[in-house]
């Protein structure tokens, strides 16, 4: 298995832990298709919740976001398209959750 993967696996898992412990209820983890990708689908409340999850455990907090490139946010989108299709919401948000050295940020969308 490749490092980048199992760092990645290992950041859902910290901001999995994180989400649930502030609340959130987990309802998908790694959810993939053939164009697209979610880290994350969770529930806060009464609002579906996308979440891209950024693990850098050696930047400063901030850094993890200058990897969300247009190509990443347009494969999230067509991702939360489908998802929805299948599993109809009302109220959505598309979150970020950043995990650096200096601790885990989660930072809502709209």
């Amino acid at each position: 298995m490749k490092k980048s993967y199992e760092k990645g696996l290992q950041g859902e898992q910290i901001a999995a832990q994180y989400l649930e412990a502030i609340g959130y209820k987990i309802l998908k983890t790694r959810y993939r298709i053939i164009g697209g990708e979610i880290d994350l689908i969770v529930k806060d409340g009464d609002v579906t919740c996308f979440v891209e999850v950024k693990y850098r455990p050696d930047a400063r907090l901030g850094d993890a976001l200058d990897a969300i490139t247009e190509k990443k946010l347009a494969r999230i989108a067509y991702a939360k398209k489908v998802w929805l299709q299948e599993h109809p919401a009302t109220k959505t948000r598309t979150d970020i959750v950043e995990i650096t050295r200096a601790g885990v940020r989660l930072l809502k969308g709209e």
